[in-house]
């Protein structure tokens, strides 16, 4: 099943005869490992990925540019990848893009079913699905690793080191299992909370955000939940709403600024996603109880302890 999918990998770029790219196979007993390289032009290539009841590791070796991303012909925002990141997708859901931009990426295909009986042979706790987070590239330096040590046996399988696959395999498998793996008991605290990847990754959004310009839709797309469900789970988690977590981090970044920089209250406010000065210096009086300015000239003639 593994092996009849990478020779089937071409329809991964909606052409019948991608001349722009380039293609490498390892098969293995659990998973087959492509690498694709090449272009898709500035226009951009139709993608529509071939249902299966499996998944996809898409690991990022170069950055990709945000495009246009269907999941079961419904729309969603598939943001800009950066090198070493990586999509989880269930091919039982049908995925299609319009991708632009130069590609450089380790696809990893893992049958459900093979998943399951590494589960069971390897004595782990069976997951019932893996988790996947609706097409948002994932920070997993684990999954880097690893996909970066298969590289070699990608590009000459001939002359792989069996012994040194089979053991990168075992690892790849375990830490999908171990860390994005799906059990009862994740799905009932999922109705109250959020997994520990899922408060990761809306952290890591709204950080990258912090002048607020980023909605729940996506904030929840990136978590694989409902943006009612995400808004009622983040507070769960964290104890705020995410726009309460966001203001907080604005204010503490802020201080890190005032006390060991020289920069302008102007510059601060700007870093720290404020919409001008006098936004800054209420939303500091707000929570801190004293001006940026008056609370800068305290540390700075504070004597040292």
């Amino acid at each position: 099943m593994a092996k009849g999918y990478a020779h089937r990998i071409g329809k991964f770029t909606g052409l019948e005869q991608p001349a722009t790219l380039n293609l490498g196979t390892f098969q293995a007993p659990e998973f087959s490992a492509t690498r694709l390289t090449g272009s898709f032009g500035e226009v951009g290539t139709p993608v529509r990925l071939e249902m299966s009841d499996a998944y996809l590791v898409c690991l990022e070796r170069n950055g990709l540019p945000s495009c246009p991303y269907w999941i079961d012909g419904r729309p969603h925002h598939m943001f800009p990848r950066a090198t070493g990141q990586f999509l989880l997708l269930d091919l039982n859901q049908e995925h299609s893009s319009l991708s632009t931009g130069y590609t450089d990426c380790l696809s990893f295909y893992i049958p459900r079913n093979a998943l399951q009986k590494f589960q069971e042979e390897h004595g782990l706790r069976p997951a019932g699905m893996l988790k996947t987070a609706g097409g948002v590239a994932l920070d997993d330096r684990t999954i880097y690793s690893l996909g970066e040590c298969l590289l070699p046996a990608i590009q000459q399988p001939a002359v792989a080191n069996r012994l040194f696959v089979d053991h990168i395999g075992i690892a790849l498998m375990t830490h999908l299992s171990s860390s994005y793996g799906v059990y009862d008991g994740q799905l009932r605290m999922a109705r109250g909370s959020l997994a520990p990847w899922q408060v990761r990754r809306a952290k890591e959004m709204l950080m990258a955000n912090l002048n607020g310009n980023i909605g729940l839709e996506e904030l929840s797309q990136g978590c694989g939940l409902s943006r009612s469900h995400f808004a009622r789970a983040f507070k769960v988690a964290t104890g705020a709403t995410p726009i309460q977590w966001l203001a907080q981090q604005r204010i503490g970044l802020a201080q890190e600024y005032l006390r060991f920089s020289t920069l302008s209250l102007e510059t601060i406010s700007e870093r720290c996603g404020f919409a001008d000065p006098s936004h800054f210096t209420r939303a500091f009086f707000r929570t801190v109880g004293e001006t940026p300015g008056r609370w800068r000239r305290y540390f700075r003639e504070a004597p040292p302890r």
